[in-house]
Order: structure tokens, then C-alpha cells, then sequence
């Protein structure tokens, strides 16, 4: 019998988490990430390959980069220059942005006077062993979502599901107003573009994703209509004194979703905690490559196959002479998609996890963790 509990990926009471939540240990073995040519199957040079090596990265790691994956890097890049123009902003003038507890907007820097004075953080914490008071990650974001108008009430291809969740699936995001006689796109004509983009690139590693997992991949890509996925550009400032014990940039965690696809300007402190192993990896990407990890949501579809896999952003010495821009694309399917058990991967007929929706799995994660957790 199914029951409603958490992949073992994510689950915070396990021992391997909780020793590695402690673990400063980095190891020093050569990446067992492997970093995957995608372009021969996309040009149907040499399909079977592509998505044998891809199954074995998302089975053993989780975690893989890509490369010849079509997306143009000035995009990107241009998403960071409008960034670091924004963040470089008053805090008074990102606030007109903020998000409030919504999904979308500006997250600021914890103030250390607010927790100082015991108000309460304005930053935020991530990961399983979150304390936004005590230890708040040492970065500042910005997050859109869906920019494409849902269809009418009624209409048949109006995602559907319970009206709290449908809501927050589909939240609106608060944009800034671009500064005067800006040189480049502003940060929400860049951000669009590179969302676009993303999108489409996600949507072609589902074709790959279902070719490993012997799906039909239609299966798949009927959940991406209207889907709810969301863009983040983080920003990781310089460190300017050592952080407080146990502070990272990022916290130890584990993706939901289906899969997040992440571009940096400068590499130095993703590290990874491959399955089994109580040792973090650091991932190494070539600048023209995508770090590609898969989300929770596979767990479901590939009955513990295929699991999210934790990482963090730790505090290397670049970090004190180095800022740094992140941007995760999270692939989020539309809110009513069904998340069960693909045919292929059950065992002896059995599933090991409920059915779900994804609007009901996203809205539970954020339920239950919360974004800023207290």
C-alpha cells in the first residue's frame, strides 16, 4: 500500500542527511558529475546514446551538465547585467518589489539589525536545517513566474485543481521599473527572453528524459501547457566577514518539480551530496555548459529510480573576493497535472508513492518547509 510520505531524498531525518548537514568535507576525487553532449540527440545523430548516458547520470547522481544544448548564453548574460544593476539598487527601491510571503519578487538580505532587535527576518533560509534568525543564507533574490495569461474561467484548457492552489501556482510577479537611459534590457525584457528560452530547452530534455525512462514523451509534454514554472536570478555578494557557524550562501536541499536548469557567472561553491555518499562534490561546469538536476517529482514517476538530489552553496575563498549570479529555471508542469508512476517503472504492479497533482506537490512543499522558515 502507497503512502503519502516524502522520497528518501528528501527526507530530513535521515542519517546520511544529518551527518552531512554537520559535514565541512569536501571530497577531493576527481566530479563524478558528468558533463553530456545533448546535441546528437537533437540532430538525431545519436539518440540512444545521449539517453543512455543521461540515465545513468539521473540514476547514480542526480546531477549532470550539459553542453550543445542550443541556448544562446547572451541571454543569460544579459539577465545578470540587469541584475546586478538591480540588486545594486537602495534596498527603499528593490522593497517597491518585494515579495512579501507571494512567490515572486525581490528577497532580501537578512538584516543583521532586524535580528539584533528580534524582528523578524526579512531574509531567507533554505535547506533542511533552515533557521532564517539565527543563520540566514547570504544572498538576495529575485523570482518571476508564468507570464503567459491563463485562459478564461470555464474554458477547457484552463488548469484546473483546487482554487488556493491554482492561485498560487499562478501568481502574478511585481516587476521593477527600469532605470532611465539603461544600456541593455532591463530586468524584466531579459528575464522574459531567457524564461522563454529555458522553457523550450526543459521541454527538450523531457524528450530525452522519456526516451531514457522507455515513456512515450507526449506524456510528458501534454503536462507543459500552461505550465507555472519559475525563474530566479540570485544574487551571492561578496563575503565581506566569515560567516556564522553553519552559514552557507545556500543551505542543503533537494529540488522539487520536475527538473531545475542553472546557468552561474562564475563557478566556486555548488557542491553536491551524491546518493550514499557523506562526502560533498563540487560540480564543475565548463562556462559553456547548464548544470541540469532532476526534481522530486521524477521520484514519483520513476517509483524511487530516479531521486532529487541534495545540494548546497558552501563559502569557498572566492566567495570573499567574488560576487557571484545564479539563475535556476525551475520546470514546473501545469497544476493540474497528474504525477503517478510511469508503467515502465513500476515493481510487480506497484507504486511506491501516491498519485498527486503538481499544483497539490508544490503547494504541500511550500506549505510544509515554507519559504522563510522561523
Amino acid at each position: 500500500m502507497a503512502t503519502a510520505t516524502p522520497p528518501a531524498s528528501i527526507d530530513p531525518s535521515s542519517d546520511v542527511i544529518k551527518e552531512a548537514l554537520t559535514s565541512e568535507d569536501i571530497d577531493e576525487e576527481p566530479t563524478i558529475i558528468p558533463i553530456i553532449d545533448v546535441a546528437p540527440f537533437f540532430t538525431g545523430e545519436a539518440p540512444e546514446n545521449v539517453a543512455k548516458q543521461v540515465e545513468k547520470a539521473c540514476r547514480e547522481v542526480g546531477f549532470l551538465v550539459i553542453v550543445g544544448h542550443g541556448i544562446d548564453l547572451g541571454l543569460p548574460k544579459a539577465c545578470a547585467s540587469a541584475a546586478y544593476n538591480f540588486f545594486g539598487r537602495s534596498e527603499d527601491e528593490k522593497s517597491k518589489v518585494a515579495a512579501n510571503g507571494r512567490a515572486y519578487g525581490f528577497f532580501p538580505l537578512s538584516s543583521e539589525v532586524d535580528r539584533q532587535l528580534g524582528f523578524v527576518p526579512s531574509g531567507e533560509a533554505l535547506g533542511y536545517d533552515a533557521d532564517v534568525g539565527k543563520r540566514p543564507d547570504i544572498r538576495e533574490a529575485f523570482s518571476m513566474g508564468p507570464q503567459e495569461p491563463l485562459p478564461p474561467e470555464g474554458s477547457p484548457e484552463r488548469p484546473g485543481g483546487p482554487k488556493n492552489v491554482v492561485d498560487f501556482c499562478y501568481q502574478t510577479t511585481p516587476w521593477p521599473e527600469d532605470p532611465p537611459n539603461s544600456e541593455g534590457p532591463g530586468l524584466r525584457e531579459a528575464m522574459q527572453r531567457y524564461y522563454e528560452a529555458a522553457g523550450e530547452l526543459a521541454d527538450k530534455m523531457l524528450h530525452i528524459f522519456a526516451k531514457a525512462l522507455s515513456v512515450d514523451p507526449s506524456e510528458m509534454l501534454a503536462k507543459t501547457k500552461h505550465h507555472a514554472s519559475s525563474l530566479r536570478v540570485i544574487h551571492y555578494p561578496a563575503l565581506t566577514e566569515k560567516p556564522l557557524p553553519g552559514q552557507l550562501r545556500c543551505g542543503a536541499h533537494a529540488d522539487i518539480c520536475t527538473m531545475t536548469l542553472l546557468w552561474q557567472d562564475v563557478h566556486g561553491g555548488l557542491e553536491v551530496l551524491p546518493r550514499g555518499k557523506k562526502r560533498w562534490v563540487e560540480v564543475q561546469c565548463p562556462p559553456e555548459g547548464l548544470i541540469v538536476n532532476i526534481g522530486d517529482l521524477f521520484a514519483r514517476w520513476t517509483n524511487d529510480k530516479w531521486q532529487s538530489t541534495p545540494h548546497r552553496v558552501a563559502c569557498p575563498e572566492i566567495a570573499y573576493k567574488s560576487s557571484r549570479i545564479s539563475m535556476p529555471y525551475f520546470q514546473i508542469l501545469r497544476s493540474d497535472a497528474e504525477i503517478k508512476c510511469f508503467d515502465s517503472c513500476l515493481e510487480n504492479g506497484e507504486a511506491k508513492h501516491p498519485p498527486t497533482t503538481q499544483g497539490e506537490d508544490l503547494h504541500r512543499h511550500f506549505t510544509r518547509w515554507g519559504r522563510n522558515r522561523e
